[in-house]
């Protein structure tokens, strides 16, 4: 997990134009909102990256990276967090949220790279629906 700071900013009489992210391949990007109260995730990838941008709203994250390590991060409205393959990612949103969701590869419903549990822990399952998206 790591916070990104914007690659440029530029604002004048006209508004602001705030670079998010200038790095990568991405295939496919989602707008979420999310309740307050709500939780999403609580799952990791195997090889697909993702990028949060936050609209508005405040979302407490939980990552679990592959090592066992537990980091917390505190996100508000224009914040930007990439995950890492690897990384059980928990977002508890404590107010009403707007999001952006990027991801490196796309949403495969035939194979879907979205485990739950810890990675290399044998008993990890693979989650095969989208009934309730993450």
């Amino acid at each position: 997990m790591k916070k990104l700071d914007y690659y440029t900013h530029f604002e004048d009489a006209r508004g602001k134009l705030l670079g998010l992210l200038n790095e990568g391949q991405w295939e496919e990007i989602n707008y979420l909102e999310t309740r307050s109260g709500e939780t999403r995730g609580n799952h990791y990838h195997s090889h697909t990256v993702e990028v949060f941008f936050i609209i508005s709203g405040v979302i407490d994250v939980e990552i679990r990276q592959p090592d066992g390590v537990t980091l917390n991060e505190h996100l508000v409205s224009g914040d930007v967090l990439k995950i890492e393959p690897g990384e059980v990612h928990t977002f508890h949103c404590t107010t009403d949220t707007r999001w952006i969701n990027v991801l490196s590869s796309r949403f495969d419903p035939l194979n879907p790279d979205i485990h739950s549990g810890l990675p290399n822990d044998d008993r990890s399952q693979q989650k095969t629906t989208l009934d309730s998206p993450q």
